[in-house]
């Protein structure tokens, strides 16, 4: 398992508590191990450049701590893309990306169907949720401008997540939320996903992708998300954790 050695890890850390998170402490572990040094940091602290930062460190963190650091870097913010376009024979549900939550809102207010809701820029306006209703409170207040992701709602039996570097899949691990742990995914559906990913040559060096077992018995992707931020659910390793997000560091910070 190739891991990218750094010259520092600059890892977030909430102040107010002073403990890192599962992901951040993963790290923090395999760091002292492979002897590469670590800074600690909070969300301002990176935003108002108060903590050291160069092409040659390593960041892993929050969404938002990951933005500031790429953006002091002068390094493009990747788009975000949960559902690929070659990956939709695997959905198992239509999926439709909406300019305007208005509309959406909208369509409820007029007796339209509910609807799986998330939000299209990735950054967690709000957890994706089945709306039923136009009510603003479930929207976490976001704007009715804001672009989301609308899909029909499926019934997932458990839920797993693939951490995959360089096209290989290192892991796969059920979701902390997942639901039956004892319903598995086919692995040779998501091996084939990852591999039309990669043949597509529109697979991040490194990223995540979840899979769900629905009630019918077939295994649908539920999205996928860049390794530049993500959950290690319970039992992943540090050095698989390590692995991903180091190599979609790396290449970040090496654009074509």
């Amino acid at each position: 398992m190739e891991l990218y050695l750094p010259s520092k890890l600059v890892l977030y850390q909430k102040m107010t508590s002073g403990r890192l998170s599962r992901e951040e402490a993963l790290l923090a572990g395999l760091a002292e191990e492979l002897g590469v040094p670590v800074v600690t940091a909070s969300e301002k602290m990176m935003e108002r450049a108060r903590v050291a930062l160069d092409v040659d460190c390593m960041v892993a963190g929050s969404v938002p701590f990951i933005l500031h650091a790429l953006r002091r870097l002068g390094a493009a913010v990747p788009a975000h893309t949960p559902y690929p376009d070659v990956l939709k024979p695997w959905l198992h549900r239509q999926v439709q990306r909406r300019t305007h939550l208005r509309d959406v809102l909208d369509d409820l207010n007029k007796g339209g169907r509910r609807v799986f809701v998330k939000p299209a820029d990735g950054w967690k306006r709000f957890t994706g949720f089945v709306a039923e209703s136009s009510d603003l409170f479930y929207f976490n207040g976001a704007s009715k401008n804001t672009a989301v992701w609308v899909s029909d709602p499926i019934e997932i039996v458990s839920e797993w997540r693939a951490y995959v570097a360089h096209g290989e899949v290192l892991d796969i691990r059920f979701a902390d939320h997942g639901g039956d742990r004892s319903v598995v995914p086919d692995g040779g559906v998501i091996h084939a996903a990852v591999a039309q990913l990669v043949a597509a040559g529109v697979a991040p060096a490194g990223f995540v992708i979840d899979f769900g077992v629905l009630k019918s018995g077939q295994t649908a992707l539920i999205e996928m998300n860049d390794g530049f931020s993500f959950g290690a659910y319970g039992g992943v390793s540090a050095r698989t954790y390590w692995a991903v997000a180091g190599a979609r560091w790396r290449e970040l910070m090496s654009p074509k």
